[in-house]
């Protein structure tokens, strides 16, 4: 079993009122899965259409194992100008 613990940022700590979420898997996983997991453990996350997962300060491509040790951040829509 594996334990992912995601850090929040923006709307995403605003949303869900928390500072870190935890999401199990039976296994390790890749990325676009554990984002999938993540909107579908935490539905108030779905409708962020450019959420992105980072993991150790990189975004990674879809198919890269995500590791429990490694530092994981939803990195929300941002704006600027």
């Amino acid at each position: 079993m594996a334990t992912y613990t995601l850090l929040l940022f923006g709307i995403c700590r605003d949303l869900l009122k928390k500072d870190e979420i935890s999401i199990e898997t039976q296994e390790l996983v890749d990325a676009e899965t554990l984002l999938s997991l993540t909107k579908n453990t935490f539905p108030e996350l779905s409708n962020l259409p450019s959420l992105r997962l980072a993991a150790d300060h990189h975004f990674p491509k879809p198919d890269f194992i995500i590791e429990e040790r490694m530092e994981i951040a939803l990195i929300p829509p941002v704006s600027g100008g």
